[in-house]
């Protein structure tokens, strides 16, 4: 009926599930069909928006079908440029998307977010018209659908793709998901009070409330923690093989490797959600087809949550030992530029940066160490497609305010600023709630969705905002072509036949190269190259091979072309092209 929204979940012992419809205040507009950043939005409403504003702004916006997500549903992206000035293809370009992973909404906010500041300032702000002008943007602000669909509208939540997975390894797909007993709208968390040293967890003594707890030394816990549902499977463990279960961020071609048990060895390195193989999901899959076919990206930005930090490569290596040094001082440069902007507290690469931001793993108890992540998307950036490529985390989970100044956030401190800052909405207080097994239980906990995962709509819009505004300065940082000057000189008696020799002088005026000098490695880009057209049916034409180059961020170069003219008045003129894969197409007029 129109009160639900149906999900089939796959499983010999669970069989199809129904997850009712969730009306999240946090979804609804502030008013109906005003854009507004003080909530998350829907799907339907994200295409809305878009094809509104591909009808209100059709000189300078492009809305198309790019791919299908797993369920067939389409994955829209629109096309930023000014169609006057010339094909998006012939400029340089950047792309920015959200919403991979299922729940982490916040990045799809900050690419709308984006796409509304840039059409609201367009032909008012000198900067942003000149961007969209000269260069390409591609925005897509929700590659996922189908994940970001559950999410938004149910109590349930993935990790990425909502393609059946065997979590668990029982065989079964999909039988263990989340229940939300209570009808909140959320799956939280049970809690029991048990004997002393029956349980792992006790009261945090640092919460006078009660409502927090915490890991227990051996003979101390008097509380046991389920995730809040049932056991369907019967295995002892609640919720742990829910909807889907791959890892979209995981599924890239770059150092991908197989899921745990696919390596039939036992001695090399899996990737937990890398799926059957790189490109498996048509999620990813159609990005990577985008880019490939579009070599003009020379940055990009794919965004999740919730470390906050901005994250680059490599994901597998020392970046001192395996990135150019050029090609590093950029990223390093990117990363101070994005921390003026958003204040995050980390910035830098995954492989020891991000696995080693704190100096002991919460969960483990383990001293951090680096980690390599497989198929991760910062390491297809940047050694397979040769770009500036970020995939920032957006949104702190509450972890605001240091009260008693040791250097680390604890969940108490989350929770005090939670009551401080929000009245306590962002923690449901512990209920009692009869189990079906467990008997007297109380269900209650962090708002999973809007607080530990995303931030409150009341903090949306500074944290899509700075986000978007460091991905905009990255696209101010495009690099440019441009043809300076040309002259044409008469040579008489040359060996080789040219009558003439034309020099060019060219130029980069952006702040980033033509070629990072990873993308010269992998060729994934052309060397840039000036060539002369002469006119149809011209007797004039073009002597020994053009040069190649590259050109540096602000440089400038001249460049010697030699041509045999003809004698007719159409004979002496010519189109010159300057031509980058990265740093777009120039061209001048010149006659002798």
């Amino acid at each position: 009926d129109s009160t639900r929204r149906v999900h089939s979940v796959a499983g010999d012992r669970q069989g199809p599930s129904a997850f009712p419809l969730s009306n999240y205040a946090e979804t609804k507009p502030l008013v109906e069909g005003q854009m507004d950043f003080k909530h998350y939005h829907t799907s339907a409403e994200i295409e809305m928006w878009m094809r509104k504003w591909a009808d209100q702004y059709p000189d300078i916006t492009s809305l198309y079908r790019v791919g299908e997500a797993f369920s067939g549903r389409p994955i829209w992206q629109m096309t930023f440029t000014n169609k006057k000035t010339g094909r998006d293809t012939d400029k340089p370009a950047a792309f920015f998307e959200g919403g991979r992973h299922s729940g982490e909404i916040s990045g799809t906010e900050s690419t709308l977010y984006l796409m509304w500041y840039l059409l609201e300032n367009y032909g008012k702000d000198a900067a942003v018209t000149k961007l969209i002008d000269e260069n390409a943007i591609y925005l897509r602000p929700l590659n996922n659908p189908d994940g970001s669909d559950m999410y938004r509208l149910t109590a349930q939540a993935n990790r990425s793709t909502v393609r059946p997975n065997d979590d668990d390894g029982d065989g079964l797909l999909d039988e263990d998901p989340g229940e939300d007993l209570d009808g909140d709208g959320f799956i939280r968390q049970m809690r029991k009070k048990v004997e002393m040293g029956k349980g792992q967890f006790m009261l945090d003594p640092k919460d006078p409330s009660g409502r927090l707890l915490t890991r227990a030394p051996a003979g101390k816990g008097d509380y046991q923690t389920w995730s809040e549902g049932v056991d369907n499977d019967l295995d002892g463990v609640y919720n742990e093989d829910g909807v889907g279960g791959l890892d979209l961020h995981r599924n890239y071609p770059m150092n991908w490797r197989p899921m745990p048990g696919g390596d039939l060895t036992g001695r090399g390195f899996t990737q937990g959600g890398a799926g059957a193989y790189p490109l498996s999901e048509p999620e990813t899959k159609s990005v990577v087809l985008f880019l490939l076919s579009h070599p003009n990206v020379a940055v990009a930005n794919s965004m999740d949550t919730a470390v906050p930090m901005h994250l680059r490569p490599p994901s597998t290596c020392e970046e001192t030992e395996c990135m150019y040094q050029a090609d590093l001082k950029i990223y390093q440069r990117m990363d101070s530029i994005g921390l003026s902007f958003t204040n995050y507290p980390w910035a830098g690469d995954v492989y020891r940066t991000y696995a080693t931001r704190e100096p002991v793993n919460a969960f483990t108890g383990d001293s951090s160490r680096p980690a390599p992540l497989f198929g991760h998307g910062p390491d297809f950036g940047y050694f397979y497609f040769g770009s500036v490529w970020y995939g920032d985390e957006i949104w702190n989970g509450g972890r605001e305010k240091d009260y008693d100044g040791d250097k680390k956030i604890d969940s108490w401190e989350v929770l005090k600023y939670c009551d401080e800052a929000f009245g306590g909405k962002c923690f449901m207080p512990w209920a009692k709630f009869t189990h079906s097994v467990l008997g007297e239980v109380e269900i209650g906990g962090f708002n999973p969705k809007f607080w530990s995962q995303n931030g409150p709509p009341e903090v949306l819009e500074k944290w899509a905002k700075n986000q978007a505004l460091f991905n905009l300065t990255m696209a101010y940082a495009l690099p440019k072509v441009e043809i300076v000057s040309a002259e044409a000189k008469e040579i008489k008696n040359a060996k080789d036949s040219a009558t003439h020799e034309i020099k060019v002088v060219v130029r980069n005026s952006g702040k980033l190269p033509t070629a990072l000098e990873q993308a010269k490695r992998v060729k994934i880009v052309q060397p840039d190259r000036v060539v002369a057209q002469p006119a149809r049916g011209s007797a004039t034409r073009s002597i020994g091979r053009a040069p190649e180059f590259w050109l540096g961020a602000g440089q400038t170069q001249t460049i010697t072309l030699r041509i045999k003219s003809g004698e007719k008045p159409e004979d002496r003129k010519a189109t010159l092209r300057l031509l980058s894969t990265r740093g777009g197409v120039a061209e001048r007029e010149i006659t002798w």
